[in-house]
């Protein structure tokens, strides 16, 4: 069986979905994994079954650190996430050690970066050309890869359109093993749930805009994120409607983010018309049918191409529009719900978005790079 050295960015307890379900689950039915994650809490190297833990301090001279103990030409791919100088040096020794290489990123931390620095001052005029210089050094160095793994066809185009070397997206999708079904709770309100990030960019006062216009006591929303200060701040601003929300600060393991999510109606996802936005699912989605939770998604072709209109709820990003539609979903029954919900995460599971089926397609472009063809 042929061996992937899989090089995250991620602490060793760190919970990605994609991470564990397709690297560390499914493609081990194709290939044998080594996944490598960076820890600033160890000094020295540790080998957990297929888990490499190595210190941080260590991270950019990684192949060097790692051959003082074991073979890198044990390995037939290399892949890097996210990390432009991790990837420097594992290019630096392609050649030496004779296995091929794979850059993954997540998201366009540097585009988004790029977009949230406005204005004509010095210090955002420096801040975007340095953006702009660090862009171009990865595209460079991913155009030495022999895969590139963006997070879909759309985001390659939009955000990496000088990188030429072959693609294979890798979605955020749902396990087959860990999917839950949904059971709607009883309570006579309706329980909508946004979970992930909220910040400037997201306008998620638009939302709440959409929610304080509903004077129905008829809906409950649970706010499940990362970083609480920005979601409390903007929440001084409702203080009609802070009793019909509840912030949590997200905290949980995938599953008991699951068992938090499987408490709710409906999802959120709601997202103003950028690039960044409008060129991916996103997350939450998924989360929210990995319980078969439908979504209430923004309308854009990205979202229509994955899911029909019996399969997700779909609103333009206008606060009376989103209103209007969060009226039709409080007044639908929990058995329309509960079908729509089912109908969208079957569709996910029947597309690459199934880690299973993502893991077969990864391992099989992979062969052929081996192979030469």
């Amino acid at each position: 069986m042929r061996k992937l050295l899989y090089i995250t960015d991620q602490e060793e307890y760190s919970d990605n979905g994609t991470i564990s379900s397709l690297f560390d689950n499914h493609l081990k039915e194709h290939w044998d994994v080594d996944i490598v994650f960076i820890t600033k809490y160890k000094h020295s190297f540790q080998r957990k079954g297929n888990h490499l833990i190595i210190p941080k301090k260590d991270r950019n001279n990684i192949i060097t650190y790692l051959s003082t103990g074991s073979d890198p030409s044990q390995y037939d791919f290399v892949i890097v996430r996210n990390k432009k100088d991790v990837l420097k040096n594992v290019l630096k020794h392609k050649d030496e050690f004779g296995y091929k290489v794979g850059y993954r990123i997540s998201y366009p931390k540097k585009h988004h970066a790029l977009e949230a620095t406005k204005g004509y001052s010095p210090s955002a005029v420096y801040k975007r050309l340095l953006y702009k210089r660090k862009i171009a050094e990865r595209d460079n160095l991913v155009n030495q890869c022999d895969l590139f793994l963006p997070s879909s066809p759309e985001a390659h185009q939009a955000f990496y359109p000088q990188i030429n070397t072959k693609s294979f997206p890798i979605w955020v999708g749902l396990d087959p093993d860990t999917i839950k079904h949904h059971e709607f709770s009883d309570n006579q309100k309706t329980i909508f749930v946004h979970a992930g990030s909220i910040g400037p960019l997201r306008s998620f006062d638009v939302v709440l805009d959409a929610f304080e216009a509903i004077k129905e006591d008829a809906w409950h929303l649970n706010i499940i994120t990362k970083k609480k200060e920005y979601i409390n701040t903007l929440m001084r601003l409702y203080p009609t409607i802070k009793n019909r929300i509840t912030i949590h600060e997200a905290v949980y393991t995938l599953a008991e983010l699951r068992e938090e999510i499987n408490k709710s109606d409906v999802g959120i996802s709601l997202l103003p018309h950028l690039n960044f936005f409008d060129t991916v699912i996103a997350d939450k989605v998924i989360s929210y049918y990995d319980c078969a939770i439908p979504a209430l998604m923004t309308d854009n072709s990205k979202n229509h191409a994955i899911f029909a209109e019996n399969e997700a709820f779909f609103s333009e990003f206008d606060t009376q529009k989103i209103t209007k539609s969060l009226k039709a979903l409080i007044e639908m029954p929990r058995e329309k719900l509960s079908e729509v919900g089912n109908k969208g995460q079957a569709k996910l599971l029947k597309l690459k978005r199934n880690y299973k089926i993502l893991a077969h397609d990864l391992a099989e472009t992979m062969d052929m790079l081996v192979e030469g063809k």
